[in-house]
C-alpha cells in the first residue's frame, strides 16, 4: 500500500488545523524557556469564539443576518432555513463542514450564495484561514459584518503572534551581539 505523504507547505491542510485549534481553543504546549527577549514568555492569548447565524432567504441562497463573539471553543454556525428547521453546526460536525470548506476554498472564492460560499465569507470562514476581509454582500445589513470586526482584528493579531519567533535572537544574525564581528 502506498503511503500519501503530505507537503510542509499544503494550503488545505494548514487552514484545517488553524480552524481546529481555534475552534477548540488550544495554546501553545509549554512555557518558552529562552529568556533573551522580553515578553519571550508571555502565552498568546486565544481568541474568542463566534457564532454565525445563516439564514435561507431562498434555496440554497443564504444570508449572514448575524454574528457574535463567545468563549474560545464554543464556535458554532446556526442555520435557519425557510422552511422553519433550525439546524446548529458545532463541534466536531463544525469541524468537518469547515474541512470541506478549507478544501474547496477556490469554488467558495468566485461567489454564489450556497451555504459553503457564505459560511466561507463569515467569521467561520476567516477562523478557518480565509486571509481576505469579510465581502458585504453576503450579511443581512453592514451592521451585521461590522459586529465583528474588533473580533477579525484579534484573530488577525492572533496569527501573527503565535507564528512569530519567540525570542528575538533567532534566523541569521542569532550569533555574537557584541564586537566587530571579525576575527576574535
Amino acid at each position: 500500500m502506498k503511503k500519501r505523504y503530505l507537503r510542509i507547505g499544503d494550503l488545505k491542510r494548514n487552514a484545517f488545523i488553524v480552524a481546529a485549534a481555534t475552534c477548540m481553543g488550544l495554546t501553545s504546549c509549554g512555557p518558552d524557556n529562552n529568556n533573551n527577549n522580553t515578553g519571550a514568555n508571555e502565552e498568546v492569548k486565544v481568541p474568542d469564539g463566534i457564532i454565525t447565524e445563516l439564514t435561507e432567504e431562498a434555496p440554497d441562497q443564504w444570508k449572514i443576518t448575524d454574528e457574535r463573539t463567545t468563549v474560545p471553543g464554543a464556535s458554532m454556525a446556526i442555520l435557519k432555513y425557510q422552511d422553519g428547521r433550525v439546524d446548529t453546526l458545532k463541534g466536531l460536525e463544525l469541524e468537518n463542514q469547515m474541512k470541506n470548506v478549507a478544501a474547496n476554498q477556490n469554488t467558495y472564492q468566485q461567489g454564489g450564495f450556497g451555504l459553503g460560499s457564505v459560511l466561507w465569507w463569515s467569521g467561520m470562514g476567516y477562523m478557518a484561514g480565509r486571509m481576505m476581509s469579510p465581502r458585504p454582500g453576503y450579511y443581512a445589513n453592514p451592521g451585521v459584518m461590522n459586529n465583528t470586526a474588533a473580533w477579525r482584528q484579534n484573530v488577525q493579531t492572533y496569527r501573527q503572534q503565535s507564528t512569530a519567533p519567540r525570542s528575538g535572537r533567532s534566523g541569521y544574525f542569532r550569533g555574537r551581539s557584541s564586537g566587530s564581528g571579525f576575527g576574535g
